[in-house]
């Protein structure tokens, strides 16, 4: 899969961007019903294959792929289909969950492109994520931020953000806040009992500076620091 990707990322100058909208649907409802569309701005049909699939996602960010939870149940309207030049699909899925939190990919696995000088195939994978949610999620009282220290190449802050509940939630954003004024960082996925390592860059000294990350109607800081503690980042 790694080098399907990798080659459709390197032949990407050479073919229009097919694409999956949206990337990620969230739900409160006992079933999921969503559709996602699929389209083709390029000249010649393409074949798509969907593979429903389940995921973890490391303290660092890294995501892992494997068979679809049996816990979790979909039902797409079509496995298999070919979108016709200049044309878009919609597929329609349904999914249960016999416990939630629950979170799945549904992969797009597209085909039908030219072969390369070399006689390779082409394919393209594309991801819709889906998370099928209680209506309650992860509150303040949750989510603990710790500062870890500097990075090996001392131009990051590290900080661990953890959640130590049962419920879900996101991080919109996170930031770092100091006299010079507010750098802001991407946001992520926080599951159930998870820890994420972030690393925000960094440059001079940064004593005093406050990290946190903002969330559905609130925002949570890590706790004040030692005046001792040094943050003094690559000049």
């Amino acid at each position: 899969m790694a080098a399907a990707i990798l080659v459709a990322l390197f032949f990407a100058v050479f073919m229009p961007a097919q694409t999956v909208s949206p990337v990620i649907s969230e739900y409160t409802s006992k079933v999921a019903k969503g559709r996602i569309e699929l389209i083709n701005p390029g000249i010649i049909p393409l074949t798509v294959i969907m593979e429903p699939k389940s995921f973890t996602v490391s303290e660092t960010g890294a995501i892992s792929y494997g068979p679809l939870d049996k816990g979790i149940h979909v039902k797409l309207s079509a496995m298999s289909f070919q979108i016709q030049p200049q044309q878009s699909y919609y597929l329609f899925y349904e999914a249960q969950a016999d416990s939630v939190p629950a979170w799945f990919v549904l992969y797009a696995n597209i085909g039908g492109y030219h072969k390369n000088s070399n006689g390779m195939n082409i394919r393209l994978d594309l991801p819709h994520t889906v998370y099928i949610l209680p209506k309650q999620s992860a509150t303040k009282a949750d989510i603990a931020i710790k500062f870890l220290g500097l990075s090996a190449d001392k131009a990051h802050l590290r900080f661990s953000v953890t959640n130590s509940g049962s419920l879900f939630g996101r991080a919109m954003a996170t930031e770092l806040k100091n006299k010079s004024g507010t750098t802001e960082g991407n946001g992520f996925p926080m599951f159930p009992h998870y820890t994420r390592i972030v690393e925000m860059a960094c440059k001079g000294d940064q004593s005093g500076s406050v990290f946190g990350l903002r969330m559905k109607g609130l925002k949570v800081e890590e706790p004040p620091s030692d005046p001792a503690e040094s943050r003094a980042c690559t000049p």
